[in-house]
């Protein structure tokens, strides 16, 4: 039976175990929670369930990896959906917690309380996010150990995020201490002037010089996470977009990229190539 939205409850999608695919911990264990409600819509957005924030069904893994769900009407008490976080994990260990989306920051005090629970039962969590909220950042920051975010290129998602927005809310991740990688998609129609103003950002506020203005690349021998590492991740074709970047345009946009910053990986959606969720 469904109840009416509450302070103590969040509105999910979903709660399973499967393989990070992308960006920096790829091919490690998580627990993904899932959260309704996007306030963008990008065109190779591959989750529509989870766009509209509202109630409706949610399903809930039993068994980490089995697909053996549980079927629940959304919202959830937040204290029910840390409970089974915790079911998965102590059932099979894994790297940390994904709070997902849609987008989770704009359920951002519901997702503030739940990453506390997660934290407190000595959980690692990591929040995917488009970057585009920055007070919501702030409030849930205190509880979070890894930032995955999404820089929009308005030629690849069709969207028109203000780059400020995502200078200020990469810089509030980076101030607030905590281990942030930043992930660009790009696509067959990159605009490559528009790629460099991402990547000039990021390295702006890492503190950095490309090797191309300062003359050396010490990239590779700093300290681990002493400044963002950044990912391009080829478009997986869903929805309107039908085609993804070619090898040699992915090569180009990789070799622009690392003449304005010098950690640049290129890694694809992986789990989608092994047929996970």
């Amino acid at each position: 039976m469904s109840h009416s939205p509450a302070a103590e409850d969040i509105l999910v999608t979903e709660v399973f175990s499967a393989i990070q695919g992308e960006a920096a911990l790829v091919g490690e264990r998580q627990v993904f929670v899932r959260l309704t409600g996007c306030n963008i819509r990008c065109a190779y957005c591959d989750q529509p369930e989870a766009l509209e924030k509202r109630p409706g069904p949610c399903r809930i893994e039993r068994t980490p990896g089995r697909r053996d769900w549980q079927l629940l009407d959304s919202p959830l008490p937040i204290a029910a959906v840390a409970d089974a976080v915790d079911a998965l994990c102590r059932r099979l260990p894994h790297h940390s917690i994904s709070l997902t989306g849609g987008e989770p920051l704009m359920q951002s005090a519901r997702v503030a309380r739940l990453a506390e629970l997660l934290s407190a039962g000595g959980r690692a969590v990591m929040l995917e996010t488009n970057g585009t909220l920055v007070p919501a950042l702030k409030r849930v920051a205190p509880w979070l150990a890894y930032v995955s975010m999404d820089l929009k290129l308005a030629s690849v998602d069709g969207e028109q995020v203000a780059p400020d927005v995502q200078q200020r809310f990469l810089r509030v991740a980076i101030d607030a201490g905590l281990a942030t990688w930043v992930k660009i998609v790009i696509g067959p129609a990159t605009d490559v002037d528009e790629l460099d103003r991402a990547v000039s950002m990021v390295a702006v506020l890492a503190g950095r010089r490309g090797p191309g203005r300062s003359g050396r690349n010490d990239g590779p021998h700093r300290a681990a996470g002493a400044y963002p590492e950044l990912f391009l991740q080829p478009v997986t074709p869903f929805g309107a977009v039908c085609s993804a970047p070619s090898p040699e345009q992915v090569l180009a946009l990789q070799e622009r990229a690392l003449r304005i910053y010098p950690r640049v990986r290129v890694v694809p959606q992986t789990h989608k190539a092994i047929g996970q969720l």
